[in-house]
Formats: C-alpha cells, sequence, structure tokens
C-alpha cells in the first residue's frame, strides 16, 4: 500500500508544473495559429487561381463550340 502512495505521489504534477505547461502550450498553439495564416493565404491564392483556370477553359469550350456551330 505505502508503494501505490508513493508512485502516486511522484505522477502528481504541481500547480507550477501544470502552469508551465499549460504556458509552453499557448506559445505553441500561437505560433501554430500564425502557420495556419499564411497557409490560408496561399490556399486562397490556389483557389482563384484554378477558378480563374477554369473560367478560362469554359470560355475557350464555349467560343469553339459556337464558332463551329454557325459554320
Amino acid at each position: 500500500m505505502e508503494l501505490e502512495i508513493t508512485a502516486r505521489q511522484e505522477a502528481t504534477a504541481t500547480k507550477s508544473e501544470l502552469k508551465d505547461a499549460f504556458h509552453s502550450l499557448h506559445l505553441e498553439m500561437e505560433a501554430m495559429r500564425g502557420d495556419f495564416k499564411g497557409l490560408e493565404g496561399r490556399l486562397t491564392r490556389w483557389v482563384f487561381t484554378c477558378i480563374l483556370g477554369q473560367t478560362t477553359v469554359l470560355a475557350g469550350a464555349l467560343y469553339f463550340a459556337l464558332t463551329h456551330a454557325t459554320k
């Protein structure tokens, strides 16, 4: 029984250890949030580029169909 009590006391974190862990976790989350902002900007540009490309292809296909349909 004494071994279990000793094992539990060693595994228990103190308030200062928890505070330090939460602080380091907060710092890591802030760093990741900055990374996501950059990723969001690149993803937005990629989506707009894809939309522009699809619009161009669709306009070309429509132009092709209309020029050959009138002949």
